[in-house]
């Protein structure tokens, strides 16, 4: 083993048993992790990055079974470990953040608690100790008031700090390496943005070695030092970040490159794709597992299996066309022609919005209040606030065939304003008019009637569908809740299928059979199966990689031309929402802080918030690469509400009339509204 490298995998195998068979889930799988460096693995979702982790760790499924390879981390064969050197080397030598802290955290024990658990082999300190070097490590993280919060639990925090929380956990034992399972997938663009420099600051001071698993391009340029990419359970390219990101030399790794709407600078409706899908894994494939979905693919590429190809230094591919010509293909030609094809496609789609007929939703200064006390309970603490103001004074308007974002960080109220719009929680204060009748005031019975012409797409698509009912029975379940006479229910699920370009035979298939794509595409299913006007789709592409985000979104594109749908999309995925809205209405606190135009925002940002949002987007290219985060701090508690401006205490070019006196909304003179005393735009 190379000292220069603290991990080195060499011919990794996995396999998965199924009823069907052996899954194939790594095959051949080799690449280094150099000390004090930060590797970051990518691919989409079925790629198996994070089954080397499990390999890696020894936490594979039950029906995993390590085939062949070894596994060396620091000097040591991690394969040939006995359960007590497996125990000592999880946490001490190797620790992990995974992706979602509330189901990694035991919501039942405080972070005192779980954070002594894991000093267990400690046994030289007493609690007291080990209770004081988590504190140390909570500050380290930029986790404040750790005197308080180290007794509180998880539910006790924001996304944000779990994860910081999270992260301080798995630097307790001070290990070798820190992996990162997809560590910023679920958090906003600015906790994403201080989660990244986080983490580049602790290595730097730690000197430690960090492996990184993500989809997201932007995390990776950052972040990383070095790239692995995977593709079906293989490596198919690996080298410098530089070498990846400006001369990616296998048709995948381009491919990849081109998805990313962050690197599609100009505005495009349809976003570039990769087309087919992942290759079925039971079946070892005779010759490059990419050939299928290769534009540049040879006979001989079906035939045989690649050999790796150095291409400078550490940089190296497996492809046959570097074979013969390292010319054939490049990244730039290809980008031309997949961004010239999105603009044919959105020339042809500019006149779908309907400017002659009244806005078919009307929002006009909604209210939304949670009561969080009793009556008696609010006596007794001194008539403490029983409400929280969840949305105020929010007025909006979309018109048929219009696109409308509303973009904000995590608790600024998005979600909370669609459920409003579609009755799904009550308003205090307002009013809601769709297609001509005021809803605020119907009977629950009335709404229902109305509920047909609107639909919800969910965030979570596998969550929001139920397991025990086969995608058919799902897609046709809107006709029997609402009562439609529909004879044959299996046609109709069928030409829904047919819809959303998902093939019949899904249809006996379970909610847990679907990838996250597939499962999206059910989802839309079932909104598009009454045929609504208006579609309200909260975080349509989260979870999903690149390549699927774009097809989830080309189909929404299509039918909404197709079928002139509206469509309010709840998202706090930037470089996705300005391919696809034709207005953006930005919130902070529950209040719409500036709306108009998406371009003409994403262009000139007037309030100081949508600044450090657009700003705040990592970019996928390690060029790029951002000195300062842009919002600093957390979102304010909605139940201590900053006096004045609310975002003046993040905002740097506050000024003393922010701090104490409210800004009233200001018409801009391209047409925008921005509630700023002063506008960065005039």
């Amino acid at each position: 083993m190379d000292t220069k490298n603290l991990l080195e995998i060499r011919n990794l195998n996995v396999d998965f048993k199924t009823p069907r068979g052996r899954v194939h889930a790594l095959r051949e799988v080799s690449f280094n992790a150099p000390k004090g460096k930060i590797v970051g693995i990518v691919g989409e979702s079925g790629s198996g990055k994070s089954t080397v982790i499990w390999a890696m760790t020894q936490l594979l499924a039950g029906n995993g079974v390590v085939e062949g390879g070894e596994i060396y981390f620091n000097g040591k064969n991690v394969l040939d470990f006995s359960e007590d050197e497996l125990r000592a080397f999880r946490g001490e030598e190797a620790s992990i953040v995974f992706q979602d802290p509330m189901t990694s955290q035991i919501p039942v024990l405080s972070y005192s608690q779980q954070m002594s658990d894991i000093a267990y082999r400690q046994r030289n300190k007493s609690f007291r100790e080990k209770i004081e070097h988590s504190k140390q490590i909570m500050r380290k993280v930029g986790i404040p008031d750790t005197e308080q919060r180290v007794y509180q639990y998880p539910h006790q925090f924001s996304g944000g700090m779990r994860q910081r929380a999270g992260i301080a956990m798995a630097l307790l034992m001070n290990p070798l390496m820190l992996i990162g399972d997809e560590p910023t997938t679920a958090l906003d663009v600015t906790m994403e943005a201080q989660i990244i420099h986080l983490l580049r600051s602790l290595q730097e001071e730690l000197k430690s070695t960090v492996m990184i698993v993500s989809h997201n391009l932007g995390l990776i340029a950052e972040l990383c030092d070095e790239v692995v990419v995977m593709y079906a359970g293989e490596v198919v390219e690996q080298g410098g970040i530089r070498q990846i990101f400006h001369n990616a030399k296998h048709p995948y790794t381009q491919a990849l490159l081109e998805c990313d709407p962050a690197r599609v600078s100009n505005r495009a409706r349809f976003l570039p794709t990769i087309p087919g899908d992942l290759p079925d894994l039971h079946i070892r494939p005779n010759g490059c597992v990419f050939a299928p979905r290769c534009k540049y693919a040879l006979q001989r590429c079906e035939q045989d299996r690649p050999e790796t190809y150095v291409i400078e230094g550490t940089h190296n591919t497996k492809c046959h066309l570097l074979d013969s010509s390292r010319d054939q293909f490049g990244t730039s030609s290809t980008i031309e022609r997949q961004v010239s094809k999105t603009e044919t496609y959105d020339s042809s789609l500019k006149n779908i919005i309907d400017f002659e007929k009244p806005p078919i939703l009307n929002v006009e200064n909604l209210n939304v209040r949670f009561e969080i006390m009793g009556p008696l309970q609010a006596l007794l603490r001194r008539n403490r606030k029983r409400f929280v103001d969840a949305v105020l004074d929010v007025s909006l308007h979309l018109r048929q065939g219009e696109t409308l974002g509303l973009v904000g960080e995590s608790g600024s109220g998005k979600t909370t304003l669609g459920r409003a719009i579609l009755g799904l929680v009550p308003s205090s204060r307002g009013s809601v008019e769709f297609d001509g009748r005021l809803l605020t005031d119907l009977s629950e019975s009335v709404l229902r009637n109305l509920r047909q012409d609107m639909a919800m797409m969910f965030q979570d698509p596998i969550g929001s569908l139920s397991p025990r009912k086969t995608v058919g029975a799902l897609i046709a379940e809107p006709f029997s809740l609402h009562r439609k006479d529909k004879k044959n229910l299996e046609e109709e699920a069928r030409k829904l299928c047919d819809m959303v370009n998902l093939p019949h035979s899904f249809l006996n298939r379970y909610p847990h059979e679907l990838s996250g794509g597939q499962a999206r595409r059910v989802g839309v299913a079932r909104a598009l199966a009454l045929e609504p006007k208006l579609i309200i789709a909260d975080e349509p592409t989260a979870g999903l990689d690149v390549s699927v985000q774009g097809e989830v979104l080309n189909l929404m594109r299509d039918l909404q031309a197709r079928r002139k749908l509206s469509y309010l999309i709840v998202t706090h995925n930037l470089p996705v929402i300005r391919h696809i809205c034709d207005r953006l209405a930005i919130m902070y606190l529950g209040r719409i802080v500036e709306q108009g135009n998406g371009e003409m925002i994403f262009q000139k940002p007037a309030h100081p918030y949508t600044e450090a949002l657009v700003h705040g987007v990592p970019q996928p290219d390690p060029d790029k690469r951002r000195n300062l985060v842009s919002i600093e701090g957390e979102v304010p508690s909605l139940t201590n509400r900053p006096s004045g401006c609310e975002f003046h205490n993040r905002c740097k070019y506050v000024q003393e009339k922010c701090k104490t006196l409210m800004p009233q909304e200001k018409v801009l003179p391209d047409g925008r509204t921005v509630q700023c005393h002063f506008p960065l735009i005039n």
